[in-house]
């Protein structure tokens, strides 16, 4: 059951919403010029009471608002807005007649069949509807706006969320499982003084750079609640440092940050916090203040809790002011921005993971128990529940002090129990005490930001997030903006937004950083902003806010199945779990008759659904399916407007060739071999992956279907160019204006130069591997200067007849570089192998007519300067090189069968 507490947050992002919204009925009263008096007459109402609530929003998502009055408007205007986007989506589902015309190309033959085809009577009246609730929201705005100014400031206070800039020290606590980062810290600024000897190895393994002032800045970086005050506050109180620093100050830095405020706080903590204390008037004045204190009293410790991103653009000035030429002085930071603590840091940032289980267990405990003797028998059982309660907690100091305080107030062994089966942060009182932390660095994001963070809660604990996976989801809910400065893909828009909350440790990357984890108490965040649109259902679930639009369903044979039947309007459905029973399949269809607006459809891994569900190819809505790893035998019938399908785990005799025919297709999830079977795979121009192509003789399979695939991106394999006919056949192909492509192999056998000519890439390409090629000399974008700046790794192999390398130098940022089986190659000088100024990696092998490789420094530069691996194989008649020890960088050699050159070897090393 939702917590109390959860039903009274608001979420921080109507404003995005609203705006969406009326940049969606913008477009309808600017394109659709066509409609009717009384429908262009409700657009134009709706757009005059949206920009309206649109201004209140915008101040109401700028704080984090805790109560029923308040939230119940937000909530209603929410609603209302997600039904008048619902309408509107209906309008667009009525442009659409058939494949791709549109309504408006049939005006001409008739426009009573426009007016009557996209806003039919029965849309009328919900739009009517829809306008009155919001007439009646614009009427009761200005009590919300009352009821706001007078409440805010108390809530905040009640709920102790930090707020101003302030100089006050946090109260002491205890602090587990930090000894070693403590002794690091410790020893980097207790030795920065040039009294004391220097920790130079410390300082170096940390990559000490340049200070302003001579003032370390040592950043503290880590997720909200992992203890980074906590730390800072130990040091702060350490006897050595309060020894050592004759003057130390604390400030926590308000979100909203002021150079004046915060310079004001920082010289109230040097002057002790004195209540008696004037604020100086100017800025100037302050600095001078301060300055006279630190030159005064000498080195200084400050400490700046809690700082975020509006601080780096003015960190050189705030510092500069604090600071000038105080040798020995400290600033250390906290913040949860990776961003903010690589820019500001004069050394490696010190990151703070959770606890390791033995630190935070003994942690749990000291809250739990406090001086309670936990000999006593009835304490061994609560022992033994609070270990299992721990363990759910993930290493997380502010949970287990969170938790642990709950625990201790509710000592006996079936309240213990009754916690420890139930969702820990649906009790009101963590969640009470988690937000005022937590909703900090939520309410940092921007409103968008924060409705694409939010919808991460129907995701199940311990979910591994894939980035692209999530981004598809954020765009199919248009939760993301096309920028209009530039070209820029959705997608590439999404994989930057996403980077920003893994900097502010909302996520944290997992080892093979491709899968990323969200922590139980970011999730709890999540789930407290979301819960009036976002419900993650289980079979212990008994209610849900009848709001809700995005939903999740934990399957299982023990889920009362028929219960998901009441759930109607919803625009995301996620099945995870299993479930023998096919009456699952039935009220999957018939929620799908209910929410007509749904973009995203996930049923992957659903053994049971054997044959397509039947409403799923009217959903014109519908942009996201996920269909892989379930056995439907009649895949047919796709929703025309899908931009991600996924069909894992079907063979290719099971793909429908029909599926060529979805014109909005961005990225089809498939086997490899798979998708390069799919007849007529040019007709999808909007796609983004296509890891092999094979060139064919047959239509459907020809090169020229790649002429229109303008946005294929990641890697793409092309075999079988040899097919190819000519130059103008190769062009046609377009590679060239390939822009997002980032790796092409280009493969065939004894391939003519003037199909490679042909196929010259974007000079985008990172990464090119050329096989197969069949003429003597390179074309001629391979020979060309400085047309491909980008490319990092480039493979040639089985050229036979080449004799000639091409002009490696020409590609400046070129780090990999492996040539591969060109039997006609007998001389090499430098302009092939010579001043290559970025290479790392050099492998040659199977060059079986190479005799000599010559290099003239003055002429070519310096000799590979920057290769830490070099590979040399079969090459039997090699009898002269340079000399090797001029590869200043080398750290790995390895040579084999290349005749003399390996007895002479010493020579040359």
């Amino acid at each position: 059951m939702m917590s109390a507490a959860v039903e009274q947050v608001a979420g921080g992002f109507s404003s995005a919403v609203i705006q969406r919204l009326v940049d969606k009925t913008m477009d309808f009263l600017g394109i659709n010029y066509n409609l009717s008096h009384a429908t262009e007459e409700l657009l134009t109402k709706l757009r005059t009471s949206l920009i309206m609530v649109k201004a209140i929003t915008e101040v109401a998502d700028n704080k984090l608002i805790i109560n029923t009055s308040l939230t119940k408007w937000l909530r209603e205007l929410h609603s209302a807005g997600y039904e008048a986007e619902d309408v509107l989506d209906i309008f667009d589902c009525h442009e659409i007649v058939a494949g791709k015309r549109k309504v408006s190309e049939l005006i001409s033959s008739s426009v009573r069949t426009l007016k009557s085809l996209i806003v039919p009577d029965e849309s009328m009246k919900m739009l009517e509807c829809v306008v009155q609730k919001l007439d009646h929201l614009c009427a009761t705005s200005n009590t919300f706006v009352e009821l706001m100014k007078q409440s805010n400031l108390n809530t905040m206070k009640e709920a102790g969320m930090p707020g101003e800039t302030t100089s006050r020290v946090p109260v002491d606590v205890k602090v587990f499982g930090r000894d070693e980062v403590l002794e690091l810290v410790l020893k980097i600024i207790l030795g920065s003084s040039g009294s004391e000897p220097e920790p130079s190895s410390v300082r170096a393994k940390l990559g000490a750079r340049n200070c302003i002032g001579g003032v370390d800045v040592i950043p503290i970086v880590g997720m909200s609640g992992v203890g980074k005050t906590t730390l800072a506050q130990v040091i702060y109180s350490n006897g050595n440092v309060k020894s050592h620093f004759k003057q130390r100050a604390w400030v926590y830095v308000s979100k909203d940050f002021s150079m004046k405020r915060t310079l004001q706080e920082v010289l109230r903590s040097f002057k002790g916090n004195a209540s008696s204390f004037d604020y100086p008037d100017s800025l100037e004045m302050i600095v001078n203040n301060i300055q006279s204190v630190t030159q005064h009293d000498g080195r200084f410790l400050l400490v700046l809790d809690s700082v975020w991103d509006e601080m780096c653009a003015q960190w050189n000035v705030l510092l500069t002011a604090i600071a000038r030429e105080v040798p020995g002085s400290v600033v250390l930071v906290t913040t949860q921005s990776k961003r903010v603590a690589n820019t500001i840091a004069t050394m490696r940032p010190i990151p703070l993971a959770p606890l390791p289980w033995e630190s935070f267990w003994s942690a749990f405990q000291h809250y739990a128990f406090g001086t309670i003797d936990v000999a006593v028998e009835n304490n061994q059982t609560l022992l033994l529940i609070g270990e299992q309660i721990a363990k759910k907690l993930q290493g997380l100091p502010l949970a287990a002090k969170v938790m642990g305080n709950l625990l201790r107030s509710r000592l006996t062994v079936d309240k213990w129990r009754s916690i420890l089966e139930s969702d820990w942060w649906d009790l009101n009182e963590v969640l009470c005490e988690i937000l005022p932390y937590m909703g900090i660095s939520y309410q940092d994001l921007q409103p968008r930001q924060r409705q694409r963070f939010a919808f991460c809660s129907i995701f199940p604990e311990n979910y591994l997030f894939d980035k692209d996976r999530l981004v598809n989801m954020w765009i199919s809910h248009d939760l993301i903006e096309k920028s209009e400065s530039d070209d820029t893909r959705l997608e590439d828009i999404g994989s930057k937004l996403f980077d920003e909350l893994v900097e502010r440790s909302f996520f944290q990357a997992t080892f093979d950083k491709k899968t990323y984890t969200m922590h139980d108490l970011v999730r709890a965040l999540a789930i407290g902003v979301s819960s009036y649109e976002c419900f993650f259902h289980k079979e212990t679930s008994h209610r849900a806010p009848p709001t809700v639009r995005h939903l999740s369903v934990q399957v299982s044979n023990q889920l009362h199945i028929h219960e998901l039947n009441k759930y109607k309007n919803v625009r995301t459905i996620l099945l995870f779990g299993h479930c023998d029973s096919n009456a699952i399949c039935d009220v999957v269809d018939i929620m799908l008759a209910n929410s007509r607006s749904i973009r995203v459809l996930d049923l992957s891994h659903l053994e049971v659904l054997t044959n397509m569900l039947p409403n799923i190819a009217s959903l014109r809505k519908l942009r996201f399916l996920d269909l892989s790893f379930t056995r439907v035998s009649n895949l047919r019938n796709f929703p025309c407007n899908l931009q991600v399908l996924y069909l894992r785990g079907y063979s290719r005799d099971t793909i429908p060739h029909s599926i060529n025919k979805l014109a909005n297709l961005r990225h089809l999830y498939v086997d490899a071999t798979t998708l390069s079977l799919i007849p007529s795979i040019g007709q999808l121009s909007q796609l983004q992956e296509l890891e092999n192509f094979s060139a064919g003789k047959t239509n459907g399979f020809m090169i020229n279907e790649l002429k229109n695939m303008h946005e294929l991106s990641g890697k793409l394999c092309i075999s079988n160019i040899h097919i190819i006919k000519n130059t103008h056949e190769a062009m046609v192909a377009n590679m060239i204006e390939k822009k997002h492509l980032e790796a092409l192999e280009l493969n065939g056998g004894n391939v003519s130069k003037d199909v490679l000519e042909g196929l010259q890439p974007h000079s985008n390409l990172q990464e090119l591997t050329i096989k197969g090629y069949g003429a003597s000399s390179f074309p001629s974008w391979m020979l060309q200067a400085r047309i491909f700046t980008k490319l990092h790794s480039l493979h040639v192999g089985n050229c036979r007849l080449v004799a000639v390398l091409p002009p490696f130098r020409n590609f400046p940022s070129l780090k990999h570089l492996t040539v591969d089986n060109l039997p006609s190659v007998k001389h090499v000088d430098g302009t092939s192998f010579g001043f290559l100024g970025s290479l790392e990696d050099l492998k040659v092998s199977s060059m079986t007519s190479w005799i000599d490789w010559s290099h003239a420094e003055d002429d070519h530069g310096p000799l590979l300067p920057q290769v830490k691996r070099f590979e040399l194989h079969n090459c039997p008649l090699l009898e002269e090189v340079p000399c090797l020890s001029f590869l200043s960088s080398l750290s790995e050699l390895d040579i084999s069968v290349c005749g003399s050159l390996v007895k002479a070897l010493p020579q040359y090393v």
